[in-house]
C-alpha cells in the first residue's frame, strides 16, 4: 500500500455506515458512495450522483448501462467512459480496490482530485467463486480485458494492472438538491498505470478433440 491514507473500499464503507468518530474527508465519502453504488447496481446513486450532471445521457438505467459494458468487455477491450462503469467494475474485483485520495482542489463549484486505484487481483486466488464462473480483469495496455475462469490448476503468467491514478471531477449542485455534488467524470490516467505479472489458479483449458 502507498501511504497511510489508503482506503479499502469495503472497510471505508463500513466506517461510513457505522458512524464512527473517525474524520472521513468528503472526497473519500464521495468515492466510496459512488463506487459502492455502481458495484451494487444501486439506481438512486447513479441517478443522484451522475445523471444529475448529465440529463442528456441516453441510458438512464444503471442496470442497462452495466449490461452494455458487459457485452463490450467480451471483445477483450474497453473504452473508459465518464461515468466510470468500466474502471469501477473491472477494478473493484475481489478483496482489493484500494483508493488513496491525493491532489484535491476545490475551485468555486468544482471539486477535482485523484485517487490511486489498486485492484489487488491476487486475492482472486483465495476467493471462492461459483462453478464455471468467468472473471474479467484489466491487463496491459490499459483498456485490455483479461478473461479468467478460476479453478485449481496454475495458469499461465499474466500481465495485469497493479495500480492507476483516477481523476475525479465533481460539480456542486444548487441548494435543495438531493446531494451536494454530482460527478462530471472519473477517468483513469494511462500514463500513471503500472502492471505486474501474476499467475492465477484457473480451470484447465479443454484441448480440442483430435480425429484420425
Amino acid at each position: 500500500m502507498r501511504g497511510k491514507s489508503a482506503w479499502l473500499l469495503v472497510g471505508a464503507a463500513m466506517l461510513l455506515s457505522q458512524g464512527c468518530g473517525v474524520h472521513v474527508p468528503k472526497e473519500s465519502k464521495l468515492v466510496v458512495r459512488y463506487s459502492e453504488g455502481i458495484w451494487n447496481l444501486h439506481q438512486p446513486t447513479y441517478q443522484d450522483l451522475y445523471l444529475a450532471c448529465h440529463p442528456a445521457e441516453p441510458v438512464k438505467l444503471l442496470e442497462d448501462r452495466v449490461k452494455a459494458y458487459e457485452e463490450v468487455r467480451k471483445s477483450g477491450r474497453v473504452t473508459f467512459s465518464p461515468d466510470g462503469i468500466e474502471i469501477i467494475r473491472l477494478g473493484s474485483l475481489g478483496n482489493g480496490a484500494y483508493f488513496q485520495v491525493h491532489e484535491s482542489m476545490t475551485s468555486e463549484d468544482t471539486l477535482r482530485f485523484r485517487t490511486i486505484l489498486e485492484p489487488g487481483y491476487l486475492s482472486i486466488n483465495f476467493t471462492e467463486t461459483p462453478p464455471n464462473a468467468v472473471l474479467y480483469i484489466m491487463g496491459e495496455p490499459l483498456g485490455t480485458v483479461v478473461k479468467l475462469k478460476p479453478g485449481k490448476t496454475p495458469g499461465p503468467e499474466r500481465t495485469v494492472l497493479q495500480s492507476v491514478d483516477l481523476e475525479w471531477i465533481w460539480t456542486r449542485l444548487p441548494k435543495g438538491s438531493p446531494v451536494e455534488w454530482c460527478l462530471q467524470s472519473v477517468l483513469p490516467l494511462p500514463e500513471s498505470a503500472t502492471f505486474k505479472k501474476l499467475q492465477f489458479r484457473e480451470a484447465p483449458t479443454k484441448s480440442p478433440a483430435v480425429f484420425h
